[in-house]
């Protein structure tokens, strides 16, 4: 037997595993429910039955790279632990302050996210770094001990240490942070320039804030599930996911929580990537709809979309991630009316506990799953191929009860309008990603994934004028198949600003070089072998004047001036890709300088199947559609069924243990090599 690798995608409804045998490429899969309260127990549950189905010893198993939503779950719902915030004096209420920036210019009653630290528990203490790093005023211990009372007084987890131009040089920083971890044993300290090294006071502060909150509740995760792992795997090395689409040792997890705000849908867009490659898509938009949320991720020309200014909740994270656009739209999203009768659908969830009113766990509320039952587009009986039991009646009350007869609707006409609210909520976040980012619609293939992606994605591409839609063999657990394929990954940077005739080849070269230094040292640690390791380099660049930044590669080796000019022709030609204008006359500034640091890890290729003849179907029932307003007789096809040559048109529906895929009336399908149904939608 070959070594197993296991991939685990902790969600909001369900956990799902993806067991991978390196040596056949055979693929076996499984969905367990969440359990908000100990996501360490459905991990293991999820190993259990994962090992179970693929019939294989747990002693083979050599990796398991985990994705969970538990930071971000924390920060959603402000339930981080008890944390404070040391700063330089006189700049305490910049994690306030932040940016005079309107999330929405016309909503004159918004109010601001709260601030990850309240201002009672945010400190100043006197000291200075000026703006090129020299030092005007190293802190003084007395202060620093009054501060560690202070402080010790307020019971909190954590402490978040963010001073004045510490990422140009961070002696006073490092002191500060070593006199409170010795001064706060069991408290957890993180200081910005471990974290975020780079310029913007404001986003530094958030992101080590949000670092130092979530660095309690990791390790308790961690301590419980290390453990449990070890236990059942003795011989898996355990990684989990990070925001930019890497894996992270478990020592680093502990310090860099932070890292893990997006992991779960990470996994997801690694697996778009991949199959992107294979169908040789050159742009996908990945839509990823589970119970919970509805998670958006773009693929042009075999790259992800990065980015170094994302946010949680409103919380700046100053990190690079993949570029993911999260909506509050999934099959547990819940319908409800204003005091207008006005039908809104989410972002509040019924999630895992107690789950839309079909799941028989005491949820009353109508949700999307619900709406999706009463139209007879989810078989109550097959649900997770049999393996869990809903109630009908009790998706028909709660829909009836709550929307229908509130509203003087039929049933139906309920159900239908739930459908297409949540639809319409995920058309907008879809435009937003393509068309709004310059990426004409005609040219791209809407990849459906999650557990309710394939329900809504025929309905969502045709009114996004999507012309394909791409359903992978296993949609309900894809992300988790993205995981076995994760890259270990560090990312390093360094601001130093550099305008026009200051960008020379030498102050270029000795930054990377030393960026590299970090770099090699990092994946050292983690013990990859040098031939595993890759470098990747880029710029944060601008014209002078210009607020913010534009990612540029840099090439690899010693910088000379003809790499320089190189970097800066690159610099113009993408603002024009992004913006339509560019400016070669105008001083341009070098701002930050980044290194990935890169361990690889073979991702297998995806296995052509056999053609086979067009399968039958199982059955015909009555299904809803808005096309006809009315139920239509809709052919049900087996998924294992059907392979390459395989085609049918609408209605049909596909059902699958992980999924349920809906085809609209006159749309077409294909299966491909692959085993991927290809729906053209008509546009």
């Amino acid at each position: 037997m070959g070594s197993i690798r296991l991939g685990v995608d902790i969600g909001g409804t369900f956990t799902d595993i993806t067991v991978l045998e390196e040596d056949t490429g055979r693929v076996t899969i499984a969905k367990v429910s969440s359990r908000r309260t100990d996501p360490a127990g459905a991990l293991v549950e999820a190993v259990e039955q994962g090992l179970e189905l693929a019939d294989v010893d747990p002693a083979d198993v050599t990796l398991l790279v985990h994705g969970s939503t538990l930071v971000t779950n924390a920060v959603l719902e402000n339930k981080l632990p008890k944390s404070a915030l040391v700063t330089t004096a006189g700049f305490r209420d910049v994690l306030e302050i932040g940016r005079h920036f309107r999330p929405d210019m016309y909503d004159l009653m918004q109010d601001k996210p709260l601030p990850v630290v309240p201002r009672e528990r945010r400190y100043g203490i006197a000291e200075r770094t000026g703006a090129t790093g020299e030092i005007l005023a190293e802190p003084d211990r007395a202060e620093g001990n009054t501060l560690i009372d202070s402080i010790r007084g307020d019971e909190v987890e954590a402490v978040a240490v963010c001073l004045l131009n510490s990422f140009q040089n961070p002696d006073n920083e490092a002191r500060v942070r070593d006199w409170l971890r010795q001064g706060l044993p069991g408290v957890s300290v993180s200081a910005s320039h471990d974290v975020c090294r780079e310029i913007r006071e404001f986003e530094r502060m958030s992101t080590v804030a949000l670092n130092a909150a979530a660095m309690p509740l990791v390790q308790r995760y961690l301590e419980d599930v290390t453990p449990r792992v070890g236990a059942l795997l003795p011989n898996a090395h355990v990684l989990l996911m990070q925001s930019n689409g890497g894996s992270l040792t478990v020592a680093a997890s502990r310090d860099y929580p932070v890292r893990l705000i997006t992991s779960g849908p990470a996994g997801g867009a690694l697996a778009v990537q991949r199959t992107g490659q294979a169908v040789q898509a050159r742009s996908l938009l990945g839509v990823d709809m589970g119970g919970t949320s509805t998670d958006i991720s773009l693929i042009h020309d075999g790259e992800l979309r990065m980015t170094t200014d994302g946010e949680v909740a409103g919380h700046p994270v100053k990190l690079p991630m993949i570029e993911i656009n999260t909506i509050g739209a999934g099959a547990g999203s819940i319908a409800w009316l204003d005091d207008r009768n006005g039908l809104h659908v989410g972002p509040h969830s019924a999630g895992a506990d107690p789950g839309p009113a079909a799941y028989g766990r005491g949820g009353n509320e109508p949700t999307v799953a619900d709406a999706n039952i009463v139209l007879g587009r989810l078989h109550p009986d097959r649900f997770l191929g049999g393996a869990m039991k809903v109630d009908i009646e009790a998706a028909r009350a709660a829909v009836r009860e709550r929307v229908a007869e509130p509203l003087g609707m039929s049933l139906d006409a309920a159900a239908a309008g739930i459908i297409r609210i949540a639809n319409a909520n995920m058309e907008r976040a879809v435009r937003v990603s393509s068309a709004e980012k310059g990426y004409d619609p005609r040219d791209i293939v809407l990849l459906a994934f999650g557990g309710a992606g394939p329900l809504h994605a025929a309905a969502l591409a045709r009114a996004a004028r999507i012309p394909t839609v791409l359903v992978p063999p296993q949609p309900g657990v894809f992300s988790a198949v993205g995981l076995v394929m994760a890259d270990i990954r560090h990312d390093f940077v360094r601001s130093q600003i550099l305008r026009g005739g200051e960008i020379t080849a030498d102050r270029l070269d000795e930054l990377f070089t030393r960026l590299d230094e970090e770099a090699e040292a990092a994946l050292a640690r983690d013990a990859v072998a040098p031939d595993r390791r890759r470098l990747q380099r880029s710029a944060d660049m601008r014209y002078s004047g210009q607020a913010y930044e534009v990612h540029v590669p840099v090439p690899g080796g010693t910088i000379n001036e003809a790499a320089v000019s190189a970097v800066i022709r690159s610099f113009h030609d993408l603002h024009r890709q992004l913006y339509a204008h560019d400016n070669p006359g105008r001083a341009v500034e070098f701002v930050s300088g980044r290194v990935a640091a890169l361990g690889l890890m073979d991702a297998p290729a995806l296995p052509e199947i056999e053609a086979r003849a067009d399968a039958a179907p199982v059955e015909h029932r009555r299904v809803y559609f808005d096309e006809t307003q009315d139920y239509v007789e809709t052919a049900i096809y087996d998924r294992g069924a059907l392979g390459p040559g395989s085609t049918f048109t609408g209605p049909a529906v596909v059902e699958q243990m992980d999924t349920t895929t809906v085809v609209h009336p006159g749309q077409q399908v294909e299966v491909d090599a692959f085993g991927n149904l290809l729906i053209s939608t008509g546009d």
